[in-house]
This record gives structure tokens, C-alpha cells and sequence, in this order.
């Protein structure tokens, strides 16, 4: 295979870590906490790492019913410090959250606690920092590679048999409605996305950080609404009080219904990924003035009610003297419903592996109209390929190969060659080391499903390992001018 010598645009990529494609992110009710995180590690502004999760964690809670409800963090700091702030804000903290809490709340408390290992995963918190792991979660850490994934278009969403249902929206809070909803059942996507025997259910994400969790069969957790199989035939409920006041009938199918008739859907009802309401596409989901997640689209997840009951009366109304009135143990479906879900994360993650970015899947995911599955399924992977040698041609033994966004590596054997193998399909970087010393950076490496992504030989000085010649930590003048002199063959001091 013929040779390539380091490229100018090489050498600035191994002194610049050229960063990856930039998303927004949700800073809720504009929180001061993340601004002080960034003023430490501006490089990890936009990454995962740039949210409430960095600190705060999930739980569960038993409902009156006797319902355990699992929550991610924006759920559980909703319940447990309440949307007036009345509870106590360590009780959803992490245990990086809480480090960072008790070292002062502020960029110092961020340097103060960067050589802690807070979450006890045998890795320090800048390590993690630095590897985009959460410091606060034992269960992502330096060592994991990044979960197989699959990024879905609408074009290939609607490509998929379409299944369409009539049915109740029953919230807790708002208004409940009746919808026609058009969509992929999940069970159908999963499917498609080759999900593993050792999969037991999904968690979906809003872009604004909000998650529910759905099994994938009914009996596996039969508080929560399950993904596979079909779902009891609903009831068409009507009360002219009902309408009037909390339930919206405007959809057209509520024409050819009367109360107490029984509601026939082709197929019968699923939980499915909703692309269109009425047959009209979702309107898209936004952050409005206040901060809040206005608009379904362009996919929500729509289960249907395990239990069928009538629309009832708001749990905020003052107004319960009614037929209908709010009742805690009926099937409110609807707030199980994510809006404009962007990730379906499916459980649990294989051995070895964390979870993506989730940054990477926010509101640009909304506007290009795109979601991604990722966890225990096959995904689409290819590999990536190379050989390394040093400036007298000899192959370069024991140089670390690394796929910078996933974490997938490989060490060059006696040959001086390396394959990385079940890369995830995408554009990565790719990054060349010497024992933990970066020596190259080479950028947008296309890996293709079932394809070997084979680069030019590398060339690579064998005796010096860095950029900083001068080791004040900086790369200079001199350091370029020195690694120029070097690629060109020329004497160096």
C-alpha cells in the first residue's frame, strides 16, 4: 500500500481537536449551574455533559394506586424539588451533583473536585470529563465504547406500513381529546432496527431532556405501557358536559361515533411512533418564551389506555361536581406519551457500551426531522483500517487507533496494522496514539454498514511523541517548525 505523509491539515488537526457538529443545549429555566461547568471545560460546551444530568439523577415513585414509576432526572427534580422549588435540591443530585454542591456551587467547586473520583468507578472526574462519561453515573466511564445505534429519516419512517388508530388522549392536568393518530408501531421499528434477544424495553427523550419508559411486553412490568402486542378495543365516551368544559371532540372520526359505541380500529390498537394527527403531520415541538415544550412533532409516542375509561375532569379544576370527574386511579394515558421524541434508547445497554451523546440528538433532530435508536440492537457498523510506520519505513508497533466520538479502538500489531471493528455507521474522527500521547487526528472518516473503511498509510516520527518539543505545554512556533522538519526528513536538534 503506498505511504502518505502528514498533510499540513494533519498536523493543525493534531494540534486542534477539531469539534464535532454542535447542537444546542437545554439549560432549564435558564439554570446557572451549567454556564459555571463550561467556564471550566469550554470544550465540552453542547456535549452531554452540557445538561441538568451532569448533576442530577433519576428515580421512582409509588403512585396512590400503588404504581412504580420510574423517572429520569428532569421527571424526579420536578417531583422531589418541585416546580416551586419547595423541596430539597441535594435529594436529586448525583454524586458528582453533590460534590459539586458541598465544594461551593460555583467554578471553583468545579476545579476543587476535578482529581475526585466522585461516583467510585475507579476513574477520576476529569478523566471522565475529558472521555465525555458522566462523572456522576458508575455505569459510564473511559473504558466504555459508545452503544450501536441507527438514525431514522421521515422519508424512511414513511416508507414503513403505516398503521393508523382512533383513540383517547387521557390526561392528568390538560384538556383530554380524542385523536386519529398515523404512525410505525414500535413493535415494528425495533424490529427493523434488529433489537437483541437480551433487550427488555425502551426509554424515548424529548429534546428538552424529558424520558419515559415503556416494556417491551405487557407482563414485564404491567404498570407501564408495553410496546409488543395489542392493546384492549376501546369505548367511544361522550358527555355534552365533557365537551363543553375538558374534552376536545373536533377530531372528524368523533362524527361517526355515538356514546357507548365500541371503537373499531383496523389491526387493533398498538403503541406506535405518531408522524401525522388527523392526517395532517405533527406540528413540530418548540421551546417557547416560558422554557416549555410546545408541539407534538415531529414524532411522538402514542400508547393507547390499558384500562378504557371516559375522559374525566382536570386534576386542576376546582370544579369536580361532575359525571366525569378527575379520578387518580383511572388510565391517563396521554402522559405517557412523549412529544417530539428525538431518542429510543433500548434497554439495556450491551456490556461494555454507554450511552451516545444524547446532546447530539436534541432540537437539530427536531428540525431535520430525524430520531435515533440506540442500546441493545445490531445497528449498522462497518470498520475502519490502517497501517502505521515510522519515518524510516519500519512498521510501527503497539500505536492506539481510537474512533473519537464512540470509543472504538485498536492497537497496531507486529505489522504495523490495525482494523477497528463494529463502528457504528456515521463520520467520526479518528485520532493516532503513542501510549496516551495524541501524535494525529485525522478527520471525517466515513464508516458504511458492512464496509471496511481502509486509510492511506500513516507515517509517524517513532522518537518523537508530541507536538510540545519544549514541554511548556503549549504548541508554538518552534514545536510546528520542528514536527515540518521532521516529515521532511531534515536534521533536528
Amino acid at each position: 500500500m503506498k505511504k502518505k505523509l502528514l498533510t499540513m491539515a494533519g498536523i493543525l488537526s493534531a494540534i486542534l481537536l477539531i469539534s464535532g457538529i454542535s447542537f444546542a443545549a437545554y439549560h432549564h429555566m435558564n439554570e446557572k449551574d451549567s454556564p459555571q461547568f463550561i467556564s471550566v471545560y469550554g470544550s465540552k460546551k453542547n456535549t452531554k455533559l452540557d445538561s441538568c444530568a451532569l448533576c442530577h439523577s433519576g428515580g421512582e415513585i409509588v403512585k396512590n394506586s400503588g404504581k412504580v414509576v420510574k423517572m429520569g432526572s428532569c421527571q424526579w427534580c420536578h417531583h422531589s424539588y418541585g416546580y416551586d422549588a419547595s423541596g430539597n435540591i441535594v435529594d436529586t443530585l448525583n454524586p458528582y451533583g453533590k460534590d459539586y454542591y458541598m465544594n461551593g456551587r460555583n467554578a471553583d467547586a468545579i476545579r476543587a473536585i476535578a482529581n475526585l473520583d466522585s461516583d467510585k468507578d475507579g476513574f477520576s472526574n476529569i478523566q471522565e470529563i475529558e472521555a465525555i462519561r458522566y462523572p456522576g453515573d458508575a455505569n459510564d466511564d473511559p473504558e466504555k465504547m459508545i452503544a450501536p445505534y441507527r438514525v431514522y429519516t421521515k422519508d424512511e419512517l414513511k416508507g414503513f406500513s403505516q398503521h393508523t388508530q382512533f383513540m383517547l388522549m387521557n390526561t392528568h392536568r390538560s384538556g383530554d381529546f380524542y385523536a386519529e393518530y398515523t404512525g410505525v408501531p414500535l413493535e415494528d421499528l425495533l424490529e427493523d432496527a434488529e433489537i437483541l434477544d437480551t433487550a427488555t424495553g425502551i426509554t424515548v427523550y424529548a429534546p428538552d431532556g424529558w424520558s419515559t419508559n415503556h416494556p417491551l411486553d405487557a407482563v414485564d412490568d404491567p404498570n407501564l405501557y408495553h410496546i409488543k402486542g395489542i392493546y384492549p378495543p376501546a369505548t367511544f365516551y361522550h358527555m355534552a358536559e365533557a365537551e363543553e368544559d375538558w374534552c376536545d371532540y373536533s377530531s372528524p372520526p368523533c362524527n361517526s361515533y355515538s356514546h357507548s359505541n365500541p371503537i373499531h380500529v383496523s389491526g387493533g390498537l398498538k403503541a406506535l411512533l405518531a408522524l401525522q394527527r388527523d392526517g395532517v403531520d405533527l406540528e413540530t415541538g418548540i421551546l417557547d418564551d416560558n422554557n416549555y415544550l410546545n408541539g407534538d412533532g415531529p414524532y411522538r409516542i402514542v400508547v393507547p389506555q390499558k384500562v378504557p375509561c371516559p375522559p374525566d375532569q382536570s386534576a386542576k379544576s376546582a370544579n369536580q361536581n361532575v359525571e366525569w370527574a378527575f379520578n387518580e386511579d383511572w388510565d391517563h394515558n396521554a402522559g405517557f406519551c412523549t412529544r417530539s421524541v428525538t431518542i429510543i434508547k433500548v434497554e439495556p445497554l450491551p456490556e461494555g457500551t454507554t450511552d451516545i451523546d444524547v446532546m447530539e440528538a436534541g432540537w437539530d433532530f427536531v428540525d431535520e426531522e430525524k430520531i435515533i435508536i440506540y442500546g441493545a440492537i445490531k445497528g449498522q457498523t462497518g470498520q475502519v483500517s490502517g497501517e502505521v510506520f515510522t519515518l524510516e519505513n519500519e512498521p510501527f508497533e503497539n500505536i492506539t487507533a481510537t474512533i473519537v466520538e464512540t470509543g472504538h479502538k485498536a492497537t497496531t500489531n507486529n505489522n504495523g496494522t490495525f482494523i477497528i471493528e463494529n463502528v457504528p455507521v456515521g463520520t467520526y474522527q479518528l485520532s493516532i496514539k503513542n501510549e496516551n500521547n495524541v501524535l494525529l487526528v485525522m478527520d471525517h472518516i466515513v464508516v458504511s454498514e458492512n464496509q471496511d473503511t481502509q486509510l492511506s498509510a500513516i507515517s509517524l516520527p517513532s522518537k518523537q511523541s508530541t507536538c510540545d518539543i519544549d514541554g511548556d505545554n503549549r504548541i508554538g512556533l518552534t514545536d510546528l517548525i520542528h514536527w515540518f522538519r521532521v516529515l521532511a526528513g531534515l536534521k533536528v536538534n
